[in-house]
C-alpha cells in the first residue's frame, strides 16, 4: 500500500472515531435523560428506549474497538494485512471497509466456520 493511500485510510479512521466517540456521548446522554415513570405503556417504552440506545451502544464500541485495532496497526506497519493468511488485503476493500482484518478469500472462510 502506497504512503498516500494510507494516509488517505489513517485520516478516515481518525475521522470515523472521531464521529463515534460523540455518537457513543449523545446515546449516552440520552439514557441517562430517559425517565421512566407513568404507567405501565410509559415504562415499557423507556425501557424499550433504553435498551436500543444500549445497543446501539454496544454495536458502536465494538466499532470502536476495530478502528482502534486498525489505527494500532497502522504504527506497527501491519495494516491491510490478512490476520488469516498475511497477504495484502486489496485495496478496495480497504477503501470500503478501512478496518477490514481478512482479504475476500479468508473472510468467507472465517464467517463460514470453517
Amino acid at each position: 500500500m502506497d504512503n498516500a493511500t494510507l494516509t488517505e485510510l489513517r485520516e478516515r479512521l481518525l475521522s470515523l472515531k472521531q464521529e463515534i466517540t460523540i455518537r457513543i456521548k449523545e446515546n449516552a446522554e440520552k439514557v441517562n435523560n430517559i425517565q421512566i415513570k407513568g404507567d405501565e405503556g410509559d415504562f415499557s417504552n423507556a425501557v424499550y428506549s433504553r435498551e436500543i440506545l444500549y445497543d446501539l451502544i454496544e454495536k458502536d464500541r465494538s466499532h470502536l474497538k476495530d478502528i482502534e485495532e486498525a489505527l494500532y496497526n497502522i504504527e506497527r506497519g501491519t495494516y491491510g494485512k490478512c490476520h488469516r493468511c498475511g497477504k495484502e488485503i486489496e485495496i478496495e476493500r480497504m477503501k470500503a471497509k478501512p478496518t477490514a482484518k481478512y482479504c475476500i478469500k479468508c473472510r468467507a472462510i472465517v464467517e463460514s466456520g470453517r
